[in-house]
């Protein structure tokens, strides 16, 4: 009787575990000082904290980048790590709703603090504070 190895299994598996989310293109951001006063924001309005020098600040080329919500202009990884569209870095909801999404060290939206709390959905931030550019149906995705 023939026995086979494991090991080429568990190696390729381990493999694809160490891939993780990494979008065509992205590359290292140095995040610019209105992000510290906006994570300050989104601590105050989630009632959480964190560290925001342990978050990987990652910028992708373009409107939008393949996740796995569709098209996203952020995405936040549990690895500390969040993508910003480049389109979109000056953009406070955006940034900030990927930082709470640190702060929680979970995905999904629950309200609150999403909504109720923090507004920091499309839906639920002030048409006021809008700013460009504006999001279309095919890249408004936060994840």
């Amino acid at each position: 009787m023939l026995r086979r190895s494991r090991f080429p299994l568990v190696a390729f598996a381990a493999l694809l575990a160490a891939c993780g989310f990494d979008p065509a293109g992205s590359q290292p951001l140095e995040p610019p000082a209105v992000y510290r006063e906006w994570w300050d924001k989104t601590e105050a309005c989630s009632g959480l904290s964190g560290n925001f020098d342990r978050i990987e600040w990652i910028i992708v080329p373009g409107q939008s980048f393949p996740c796995s919500s569709g098209d996203c202009v952020g995405h936040w990884d549990p690895g500390h790590k969040i993508f910003l569209a480049s389109d979109w870095t000056a953009h406070e909801m955006v940034v900030r709703h990927e930082m709470l999404h640190e702060l929680m060290q979970r995905t999904g939206h629950p309200s609150p603090p999403f909504g109720n709390g923090c507004p920091l959905t499309w839906e639920t931030w002030p048409s006021s504070q809008q700013s460009s550019p504006t999001p279309t149906a095919s890249a408004k995705l936060l994840d």
